[in-house]
């Protein structure tokens, strides 16, 4: 069965707040624009769902995603080991 767009968009939102909610900063001055990217594609991610425009938050929410990815690469940005799996660091 093939899930809707709502649906697909409600667990994005879920893991994306996870992850934002969970992750730490570890150098502030290197962080501060790549999070900042970061914060206001979370933010459209929420934006879009309130406004029910599923196909947009679904890709804001995967671009945050990609974000927080980048950061763990560059070593600004730690998530705990049990949502490591989910990175590709």
């Amino acid at each position: 069965m093939t899930e809707d767009l709502q649906t697909i968009a409600e667990r994005e939102v879920a893991r994306v707040d996870s992850i934002v909610e969970r992750m730490s900063v570890i150098d502030q001055d290197r962080a501060a624009s790549l999070r900042g990217v970061l914060m206001s594609y979370y933010q459209d991610c929420k934006g879009f769902f309130q406004a029910g425009k599923y196909l947009q938050c679904i890709e804001a929410a995967f671009i945050c995603w990609a974000y927080v990815d980048a950061g763990l690469h560059l070593k600004v940005f730690s998530v705990p080991e049990d949502m490591q799996d989910i990175f590709t660091v």
